[in-house]
Protein backbone atom coordinates (compact mmCIF):
# COMPACT_ATOMS: atom_id res chain seq x y z
CA UNK A 1 0.00 0.00 0.00
CA UNK A 2 1.56 3.31 -1.10
CA UNK A 3 1.63 6.04 1.54
CA UNK A 4 1.67 9.79 0.93
CA UNK A 5 2.17 12.68 3.31
CA UNK A 6 0.10 15.81 2.71
CA UNK A 7 1.33 19.08 4.23
CA UNK A 8 -1.32 21.54 5.46
CA UNK A 9 -1.65 25.05 4.06
CA UNK A 10 -1.98 28.54 5.53
CA UNK A 11 -5.23 29.09 7.38
CA UNK A 12 -4.95 25.88 9.41
CA UNK A 13 -2.51 27.39 11.95
CA UNK A 14 -3.38 27.67 15.63
CA UNK A 15 -1.67 28.93 18.78
CA UNK A 16 0.82 26.43 20.27
CA UNK A 17 0.85 24.24 17.15
CA UNK A 18 3.72 21.77 17.24
CA UNK A 19 4.79 22.58 20.80
CA UNK A 20 3.80 19.14 22.12
CA UNK A 21 6.22 17.51 19.65
CA UNK A 22 9.00 19.85 20.75
CA UNK A 23 8.28 19.12 24.43
CA UNK A 24 8.19 15.34 23.93
CA UNK A 25 11.12 14.86 21.54
CA UNK A 26 14.45 16.45 22.61
CA UNK A 27 16.01 16.09 19.12
CA UNK A 28 13.25 18.25 17.68
CA UNK A 29 14.01 21.00 20.19
CA UNK A 30 17.62 21.05 18.97
CA UNK A 31 16.44 21.28 15.36
CA UNK A 32 14.02 24.05 16.28
CA UNK A 33 16.84 26.07 17.83
CA UNK A 34 18.94 25.77 14.67
CA UNK A 35 15.94 26.70 12.50
CA UNK A 36 15.26 29.74 14.72
CA UNK A 37 18.87 30.89 14.15
CA UNK A 38 18.53 30.47 10.36
CA UNK A 39 15.27 32.44 10.28
CA UNK A 40 16.34 34.93 12.95
CA UNK A 41 12.95 34.37 14.58
CA UNK A 42 12.02 33.49 18.16
CA UNK A 43 9.98 30.50 16.96
CA UNK A 44 8.98 29.20 20.41
CA UNK A 45 7.67 32.60 21.45
CA UNK A 46 5.90 33.21 18.12
CA UNK A 47 4.13 29.83 18.25
CA UNK A 48 2.46 31.01 21.48
CA UNK A 49 1.52 34.45 20.11
CA UNK A 50 -1.89 34.66 18.41
CA UNK A 51 -1.05 37.89 16.58
CA UNK A 52 2.22 36.58 15.18
CA UNK A 53 0.87 33.17 14.23
CA UNK A 54 -1.88 34.76 12.13
CA UNK A 55 0.37 37.31 10.42
CA UNK A 56 1.43 36.05 6.95
CA UNK A 57 4.98 37.28 7.57
CA UNK A 58 5.30 34.78 10.44
CA UNK A 59 2.60 32.21 9.68
CA UNK A 60 4.48 30.85 6.69
CA UNK A 61 7.87 30.11 8.28
CA UNK A 62 6.23 28.90 11.51
CA UNK A 63 3.99 26.41 9.70
CA UNK A 64 6.75 25.06 7.49
CA UNK A 65 9.03 24.58 10.53
CA UNK A 66 6.32 22.66 12.40
CA UNK A 67 5.59 20.47 9.38
CA UNK A 68 9.27 19.73 8.81
CA UNK A 69 9.73 18.74 12.46
CA UNK A 70 6.71 16.43 12.51
CA UNK A 71 7.78 14.86 9.20
CA UNK A 72 11.31 14.22 10.45
CA UNK A 73 9.97 12.63 13.63
CA UNK A 74 7.72 10.28 11.63
CA UNK A 75 10.68 9.29 9.44
CA UNK A 76 12.78 8.64 12.57
CA UNK A 77 10.01 6.32 13.80
CA UNK A 78 10.29 4.21 10.66
CA UNK A 79 7.35 5.49 8.62
CA UNK A 80 7.75 4.41 5.00
CA UNK A 81 6.71 7.27 2.73
CA UNK A 82 6.27 6.88 -1.02
CA UNK A 83 5.31 10.41 -2.00
CA UNK A 84 4.26 13.90 -0.99
CA UNK A 85 1.94 16.77 -1.78
CA UNK A 86 1.42 20.06 0.01
CA UNK A 87 -1.38 22.60 -0.14
CA UNK A 88 0.06 25.96 -1.25
CA UNK A 89 2.39 26.87 1.63
CA UNK A 90 2.59 23.15 2.48
CA UNK A 91 4.29 22.49 -0.85
CA UNK A 92 7.45 24.08 0.56
CA UNK A 93 7.58 21.52 3.37
CA UNK A 94 7.14 19.01 0.53
CA UNK A 95 10.12 20.42 -1.39
CA UNK A 96 12.22 19.75 1.73
CA UNK A 97 10.74 16.34 2.54
CA UNK A 98 11.07 15.04 -1.03
CA UNK A 99 14.75 16.04 -1.03
CA UNK A 100 14.81 18.96 -3.47
CA UNK A 101 16.21 21.37 -0.86
CA UNK A 102 18.18 21.15 2.37
CA UNK A 103 16.41 22.41 5.50
CA UNK A 104 18.42 25.63 5.77
CA UNK A 105 17.71 26.64 2.19
CA UNK A 106 13.99 25.91 2.16
CA UNK A 107 13.65 27.98 5.34
CA UNK A 108 15.38 30.93 3.68
CA UNK A 109 13.13 30.57 0.63
CA UNK A 110 9.92 30.39 2.68
CA UNK A 111 11.03 33.36 4.78
CA UNK A 112 11.42 35.40 1.59
CA UNK A 113 8.07 34.12 0.26
CA UNK A 114 6.35 35.37 3.42
CA UNK A 115 7.92 38.83 3.09
CA UNK A 116 7.08 39.12 -0.61
CA UNK A 117 3.48 37.96 -0.21
CA UNK A 118 2.94 40.35 2.67
CA UNK A 119 4.33 43.21 0.57
CA UNK A 120 2.10 42.22 -2.37
CA UNK A 121 -0.94 42.14 -0.07
CA UNK A 122 -0.14 45.64 1.20
CA UNK A 123 0.28 46.93 -2.36
CA UNK A 124 -2.87 45.21 -3.67
CA UNK A 125 -5.19 44.42 -0.76
CA UNK A 126 -7.35 41.66 -2.16
CA UNK A 127 -9.82 39.07 -0.98
CA UNK A 128 -10.65 35.38 -1.23
CA UNK A 129 -13.96 33.56 -0.90
CA UNK A 130 -15.14 29.96 -0.75
CA UNK A 131 -17.99 28.94 -3.06
CA UNK A 132 -19.84 25.76 -2.10
CA UNK A 133 -22.11 23.45 -4.12
CA UNK A 134 -21.61 24.96 -7.58
CA UNK A 135 -19.66 23.15 -10.30
CA UNK A 136 -16.16 24.36 -11.19
CA UNK A 137 -17.40 25.40 -14.64
CA UNK A 138 -20.11 27.63 -13.19
CA UNK A 139 -17.73 29.32 -10.73
CA UNK A 140 -15.12 29.87 -13.44
CA UNK A 141 -17.81 31.46 -15.64
CA UNK A 142 -18.90 33.73 -12.77
CA UNK A 143 -15.29 34.90 -12.31
CA UNK A 144 -15.01 35.65 -16.00
CA UNK A 145 -18.32 37.51 -16.05
CA UNK A 146 -17.57 39.90 -13.18
CA UNK A 147 -13.87 40.52 -13.93
CA UNK A 148 -12.64 43.72 -15.56
CA UNK A 149 -9.04 44.66 -16.47
CA UNK A 150 -8.74 46.62 -13.21
CA UNK A 151 -10.72 44.25 -10.99
CA UNK A 152 -9.92 40.59 -11.54
CA UNK A 153 -11.22 37.49 -9.78
CA UNK A 154 -10.07 33.96 -10.60
CA UNK A 155 -10.42 30.38 -9.38
CA UNK A 156 -7.65 29.89 -6.79
CA UNK A 157 -8.09 26.57 -4.94
CA UNK A 158 -9.80 23.50 -6.42
CA UNK A 159 -10.48 21.83 -3.07
CA UNK A 160 -13.04 19.12 -3.88
CA UNK A 161 -16.22 18.68 -5.93
CA UNK A 162 -18.50 21.57 -5.05
CA UNK A 163 -15.83 23.48 -3.14
CA UNK A 164 -13.80 26.09 -4.99
CA UNK A 165 -12.01 29.13 -3.55
CA UNK A 166 -11.80 32.31 -5.63
CA UNK A 167 -9.30 35.16 -5.32
CA UNK A 168 -8.90 38.70 -6.62
CA UNK A 169 -9.69 42.34 -5.94
CA UNK A 170 -12.12 42.97 -3.09
CA UNK A 171 -14.68 44.47 -5.47
CA UNK A 172 -14.57 41.59 -7.96
CA UNK A 173 -14.64 38.88 -5.29
CA UNK A 174 -17.71 40.47 -3.66
CA UNK A 175 -19.46 40.65 -7.04
CA UNK A 176 -18.63 36.98 -7.65
CA UNK A 177 -19.95 36.00 -4.21
CA UNK A 178 -23.22 37.84 -4.86
CA UNK A 179 -23.63 36.24 -8.29
CA UNK A 180 -22.78 32.78 -6.93
CA UNK A 181 -25.59 33.12 -4.39
CA UNK A 182 -27.97 34.14 -7.17
CA UNK A 183 -26.97 31.03 -9.11
CA UNK A 184 -27.74 28.75 -6.17
CA UNK A 185 -24.52 28.37 -4.20
CA UNK A 186 -25.28 26.73 -0.86
CA UNK A 187 -22.69 29.02 0.70
CA UNK A 188 -20.48 31.78 -0.67
CA UNK A 189 -18.38 33.37 2.03
CA UNK A 190 -15.44 35.73 2.26
CA UNK A 191 -12.33 34.24 3.88
CA UNK A 192 -10.23 35.90 6.56
CA UNK A 193 -7.08 36.51 4.51
CA UNK A 194 -4.96 39.58 3.89
CA UNK A 195 -4.37 39.22 0.16
CA UNK A 196 -5.44 37.79 -3.18
CA UNK A 197 -3.29 34.66 -2.96
CA UNK A 198 -3.06 32.43 -6.06
CA UNK A 199 -4.20 35.24 -8.33
CA UNK A 200 -2.42 37.47 -10.90
CA UNK A 201 -2.03 40.09 -8.15
CA UNK A 202 0.79 37.90 -6.76
CA UNK A 203 2.80 37.64 -10.01
CA UNK A 204 5.48 40.15 -9.02
CA UNK A 205 6.00 38.32 -5.73
CA UNK A 206 6.40 35.07 -7.69
CA UNK A 207 9.00 36.60 -10.02
CA UNK A 208 11.02 37.97 -7.10
CA UNK A 209 10.84 34.67 -5.23
CA UNK A 210 12.06 32.70 -8.24
CA UNK A 211 15.04 35.04 -8.61
CA UNK A 212 15.85 34.59 -4.92
CA UNK A 213 15.45 30.78 -5.04
CA UNK A 214 17.96 30.59 -7.89
CA UNK A 215 20.67 31.23 -5.27
CA UNK A 216 20.15 27.84 -3.62
CA UNK A 217 21.31 24.40 -4.66
CA UNK A 218 18.64 22.05 -5.97
CA UNK A 219 19.08 18.33 -5.37
CA UNK A 220 17.61 15.27 -7.05
CA UNK A 221 14.49 14.27 -5.15
CA UNK A 222 14.48 10.89 -3.40
CA UNK A 223 10.67 10.74 -3.34
CA UNK A 224 7.94 12.02 -5.64
CA UNK A 225 6.26 15.38 -4.94
CA UNK A 226 3.03 16.25 -6.75
CA UNK A 227 2.95 19.89 -7.88
CA UNK A 228 0.16 22.34 -6.99
CA UNK A 229 0.03 23.88 -10.46
CA UNK A 230 -0.09 20.66 -12.52
CA UNK A 231 -1.30 17.98 -10.07
CA UNK A 232 1.51 15.83 -11.51
CA UNK A 233 4.92 14.67 -10.19
CA UNK A 234 7.36 17.58 -10.06
CA UNK A 235 10.62 17.28 -12.00
CA UNK A 236 13.84 18.86 -10.75
CA UNK A 237 14.09 21.10 -13.82
CA UNK A 238 10.59 22.48 -13.11
CA UNK A 239 11.05 23.32 -9.41
CA UNK A 240 12.00 26.98 -9.87
CA UNK A 241 9.10 27.51 -12.23
CA UNK A 242 6.74 25.85 -9.74
CA UNK A 243 7.97 28.22 -7.01
CA UNK A 244 7.17 31.12 -9.35
CA UNK A 245 3.87 29.86 -10.79
CA UNK A 246 2.46 28.54 -7.52
CA UNK A 247 1.99 31.96 -5.89
CA UNK A 248 -0.14 33.44 -8.69
CA UNK A 249 -1.96 30.38 -10.04
CA UNK A 250 -4.54 27.87 -8.78
CA UNK A 251 -3.84 25.02 -6.38
CA UNK A 252 -5.25 21.90 -8.05
CA UNK A 253 -5.67 19.89 -4.86
CA UNK A 254 -8.67 17.85 -6.00
CA UNK A 255 -6.90 16.86 -9.20
CA UNK A 256 -3.70 16.09 -7.27
CA UNK A 257 -5.43 13.55 -5.03
CA UNK A 258 -7.19 12.03 -8.04
CA UNK A 259 -3.84 11.57 -9.82
CA UNK A 260 -2.19 10.14 -6.71
CA UNK A 261 -4.98 7.60 -6.30
CA UNK A 262 -4.60 6.69 -9.97
CA UNK A 263 -0.87 6.24 -9.33
CA UNK A 264 -1.55 3.73 -6.57
CA UNK A 265 -1.58 5.84 -3.40
CA UNK A 266 -4.13 4.39 -0.97
CA UNK A 267 -3.02 5.88 2.35
CA UNK A 268 -2.80 9.62 3.06
CA UNK A 269 -1.34 11.18 6.22
CA UNK A 270 -1.96 14.88 6.75
CA UNK A 271 0.97 16.46 8.59
CA UNK A 272 0.57 19.90 10.12
CA UNK A 273 -2.06 21.83 12.04
CA UNK A 274 -5.74 21.03 11.60
CA UNK A 275 -7.60 18.47 9.51
CA UNK A 276 -8.60 20.50 6.46
CA UNK A 277 -6.84 18.29 3.92
CA UNK A 278 -8.00 15.08 5.60
CA UNK A 279 -11.63 16.15 5.25
CA UNK A 280 -11.08 17.09 1.60
CA UNK A 281 -9.47 13.72 0.80
CA UNK A 282 -12.49 11.96 2.35
CA UNK A 283 -14.69 13.77 -0.18
CA UNK A 284 -12.36 13.23 -3.14
CA UNK A 285 -11.44 9.60 -2.44
CA UNK A 286 -13.73 8.02 0.20
CA UNK A 287 -12.07 4.62 -0.24
CA UNK A 288 -8.61 5.90 0.79
CA UNK A 289 -7.20 5.39 4.30
CA UNK A 290 -6.75 8.79 5.91
CA UNK A 291 -4.74 9.78 8.98
CA UNK A 292 -4.00 13.13 10.56
CA UNK A 293 -0.96 14.12 12.61
CA UNK A 294 -1.15 17.60 14.08
CA UNK A 295 -0.65 16.71 17.76
CA UNK A 296 1.85 14.36 19.41
CA UNK A 297 -0.98 12.16 20.69
CA UNK A 298 -2.03 11.52 17.06
CA UNK A 299 1.05 9.30 16.65
CA UNK A 300 -0.79 6.44 18.37
CA UNK A 301 -3.21 6.35 15.42
CA UNK A 302 -0.27 5.41 13.19
CA UNK A 303 0.88 2.45 15.31
CA UNK A 304 -0.42 -0.06 12.77
CA UNK A 305 1.84 1.37 10.04
CA UNK A 306 4.93 2.43 12.03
Amino acid sequence: MKTAILFSGQGAQYVNMGLDFIENVPELKHKLESYAAILDLDILSHLKDETKINDTRYTQPLMVVVEMLIHDYLVSQGLKIDGYAGFSLGEFAGLYAAGFYEAENILKIINMRAKLMQEASTLNPGAMAAILSLSDDVVEAICKEVSTPNDLVVAANYNSDGQLVISGSKKAVQLAVDLAKEKGARRAMMLNVSGAFHSPYMKDAGSSLKLYAENFKLHDAHKVLYANTTAMPLKKEDVLNEIYEQIANPVYFKQTIQHMVKDGFERFIEVGPGQVLSSLVKKISPESKIYNVSKFEDIKNLEEIL
